[in-house]
């Protein structure tokens, strides 16, 4: 299962504990790498330090391109507050475009998507599936 990340979620350091330690496919958009290393550089640290948190977890960094976009745009259509999150279409594409789950702790932003969990949930419905596999 590929996992496509939000900013918003490195709050949570159980989330980060299981990031760090999951062997799963992990992404984040380069638009909410954007918005993270500029929350990170106006705390302090640095672009280095940055890069080798995502680096530890083993997140992967996706661009946003053509694909992503025509998905955004095609959401947005019929909604009137494409100006005002259009960083959040630019990251649902992404999701999309990479068939994968996208985790955030701003689902409302996210209404228009299937496939969209909060951390908590995640780390919920990944213990109940890691619990349901037969020991060998």
């Amino acid at each position: 299962m590929k996992i496509l990340i939000d900013t918003n979620v490195f709050n949570n350091k159980r989330f980060c504990n299981w990031l760090l330690n999951s062997e799963k496919q992990k992404y984040l958009p380069s638009i909410a790498y954007m918005e993270f290393l500029y929350h990170q550089i106006k705390k302090g640290n640095t672009e280095s330090m940055v890069n080798t948190f995502l680096k530890e977890m083993n997140v992967k960094i996706v661009p946003f391109g053509k694909n992503e976009a025509k998905k955004a745009v095609a959401n947005a259509l019929g909604n009137w507050d494409f100006s005002e999150n259009a960083r959040d279409y630019a990251i649902g594409g992404t999701a999309l475009s990479l068939n994968a789950k996208l985790i955030t702790n701003n689902k409302k932003h996210f209404k228009w998507m299937k496939n969209v969990i909060t951390p908590e949930e995640f780390l919920k419905q990944d213990k109940e599936t890691s619990t349901d596999q037969p020991s060998h």
